[in-house]
């Protein structure tokens, strides 16, 4: 009976000990099935985190190459669409200076924030060896102590191309100590791709322009486009304001042309033109209207003004010493011009140019080599 009762005691001992262990082994197995679980979730959760960054650096980036292209009209000149460039990677990079920076011929710079100076041996080693650099403690590298002297803590930078040549650098500079990421320096390379595009259609666009109002020979106005302004400046004249003109020709040229031939020639109406240009205030101009013949416009100048300008292209002219001169008919090569004034010669462009003209064929009956009024 003893045995029997203890026999009994044993089994439920060893039922509950079992009991117990098996609920401490579903508590382990429990917690190491939620721990798993969480880590699962948190896991998740950092890929959708980075999902969404990857997700905001893609809407920011197809907004700033949108914004770029924008920035390209018939109408907007180089430094416009820099700065348009400049401000569309400055939103994305708002606390933080940007340079948009031209290199050769077409040097121009835009920054937007505190000024920094590229120093040249960092542009001169991008040229040698394009690529992108991401430096996020300038102080700690020789080679940008330059730029750590200037305050800048940390910086990307990338390069401009076009057909393989490398056409200038685009910048952000941190002077708060900003950790730049890969994925900064990625977006502002994906950047550089249109901006080099539209940079170079723009400067094409604007010699391409320049071509179409000046005189491939003499690079002074053309005639049609001298037309257009002297049509605006009389159209926009305030009343009582003077406007001159001026009508100038290059006396015996063509015995010029004829003895020396048409290099010498051309390098006569170079220097002409040049002469003219270097001798006007800043709101004049020059044009090549034909031939040997110049015209000049004179904005809010009276008569008495425009023939003192007039006075001192000749004598500059006369004083200039041209290849084989002494062979003219007068020894010199020279110039006769004539000078209307609005409104008391003319209210008319055409009335003005006539006038001016009468004046400047009198100055060769005369003799040549002067400066007339009607």
């Amino acid at each position: 009976m003893f045995l029997d009762r203890m026999m009994s005691a044993v089994f439920y001992f060893n039922s509950l000990t079992i009991i117990i262990a098996l609920l401490i082994i579903s508590e382990i197995i429990y917690a190491f099935i939620t721990k798993d679980r969480i880590q699962t979730l948190k896991r998740n959760n950092e890929r959708l985190e980075l999902h969404i960054m990857d997700t905001e650096t893609e809407v920011v980036l197809l907004q700033t190459l949108s914004d770029i292209l924008d920035a390209f009209n018939e109408e907007a000149s180089l430094s416009d669409v820099l700065e348009k460039i400049a401000e569309s990677v400055k939103n994305t990079f708002k606390e933080d200076t940007v340079v948009l920076q031209l290199i050769g011929e077409s040097f121009k710079k835009c920054v937007l924030g505190k000024n920094v100076d590229i120093p040249e041996e960092i542009l001169g080693g991008l040229i040698l060896k394009p690529r992108p650099v991401l430096v996020n403690n300038t102080s700690s590298f020789s080679e940008y102590k330059y730029l750590a002297q200037q305050g800048v803590s940390s910086f990307i930078m990338t390069t401009l191309h076009y057909q393989s040549k490398i056409t200038g650098v685009l910048g952000v500079f941190s002077f708060d100590n900003r950790v730049f990421t890969l994925k900064n320096l990625k977006l502002l390379r994906m950047v550089t791709g249109p901006t080099s595009l539209l940079v170079e259609n723009t400067t094409l666009f604007e010699k391409t322009k320049v071509l179409s109002i000046t005189d491939a020979l003499t690079s002074v106005y053309n005639r049609r486009q001298f037309e257009t302004i002297f049509d605006a400046t009389l159209r926009d004249s305030k009343k009582g304001k003077n406007i001159s003109v001026c009508m100038a020709d290059i006396d015996y040229f063509k015995c010029y042309n004829d003895c020396n031939g048409h290099p010498a020639g051309d390098y006569a109406l170079q220097k002409i033109a040049e002469i003219m240009k270097r001798s006007v205030k800043g709101s004049d101009i020059v044009a090549r209207y034909g031939g040997e013949e110049f015209i000049l416009l004179f904005p809010d100048t009276c008569k008495e003004n425009a023939v003192h300008i007039c006075e001192t292209i000749r004598e500059h002219i006369k004083a200039f010493k041209f290849p084989n001169e002494e062979a003219q008919p007068d020894g010199n090569l020279t110039i006769s011009m004539g000078v209307s004034t609005y409104p008391e010669d003319g209210e008319t462009k055409e009335e003005l140019v006539k006038q001016a003209d009468l004046a400047m064929y009198k100055a060769k009956e005369l003799g040549r080599n002067k400066v007339l009024t009607p």
